[in-house]
């Protein structure tokens, strides 16, 4: 399932878009969770939210704020999301990729060009370096790198996954559960309710730890030397 952003203020290219999507949808058997804007700002209000979407696709020529102011903000928040660039002049073109928009569609081509940017767009995410988590809560969904999640601890019933980008996302799973899903040796459980990542362990002192961001966990007894073992045994000393 790809989450995908629209942002366009002509209902018309909307649902022109729309229907390309499910075209492709179903041509190449690929799932899209796909959310409409007519207002940049009502989509930065999603983003800001945690709300992050795999694909967004853009209006260049937009009132208040054009697909490039638009896209340069998006990616205060994200720096894996695919953008495409739509718009009715070709003279614009060269312009969406400073921006690193993977694609740039002209809307007199909608149908034949959009094809070839989902294409690209799918493979980029597919084929990224790092694994990713897909949560979904309600109706919202986001995909997860692997790297941008710092902490994961279990307070009172709720899972509170701490990310980079997105600052705290709950869910309803178990701690053992979400472990074993991510699967990767990266995460280490400091306490029974709260394990992390690796990469953002700065030092180890007593029985806590500091992580890069300047937070410190504490470390409970009993997994105290799997902690240490294996950080050693990671830094290499």
């Amino acid at each position: 399932m790809f989450n995908v952003f629209i942002c366009d203020d002509s209902k018309l290219d909307i649902e022109n878009i729309k229907n390309c999507l499910s075209v492709f949808s179903k041509k190449k058997h690929v799932d899209f969770n796909i959310s409409e804007f007519s207002n940049p700002e009502m989509l930065m209000y999603e983003v800001e939210d945690g709300k992050i979407a795999d694909i967004f696709i853009l209006d260049v020529e937009m009132p208040d704020m054009d697909g490039f102011e638009l896209a340069d903000k998006i990616r205060k928040y994200t720096e894996t999301s695919v953008i495409i660039f739509l718009t009715s002049h070709d003279e614009m073109a060269s312009m969406g990729y400073k921006s690193k928009a993977l694609r740039y569609v002209i809307k007199l081509n909608l149908e034949r060009d959009i094809e070839e940017a989902l294409e690209s767009a799918v493979a980029e995410i597919s084929s990224a370096d790092d694994k990713t988590i897909t949560l979904h809560r309600y109706n919202d969904y986001w995909r997860i790198p692997y790297k941008d999640i710092i902490c994961v601890s279990r307070i009172s019933r709720q899972l509170v996954i701490t990310t980079r980008l997105l600052g705290e996302i709950t869910d309803n799973r178990g701690i053992k559960e979400f472990f074993d899903l991510l699967e990767d040796n990266r995460f280490l459980f400091i306490d029974r309710s709260c394990f992390v990542n690796i990469d953002y362990i700065s030092q180890i002192n007593g029985f806590s730890l500091k992580l890069k961001d300047g937070q410190v966990l504490p470390i409970s007894r009993r997994s105290l030397k799997n902690v240490k073992q294996t950080l050693l045994e990671q830094w290499g000393t």
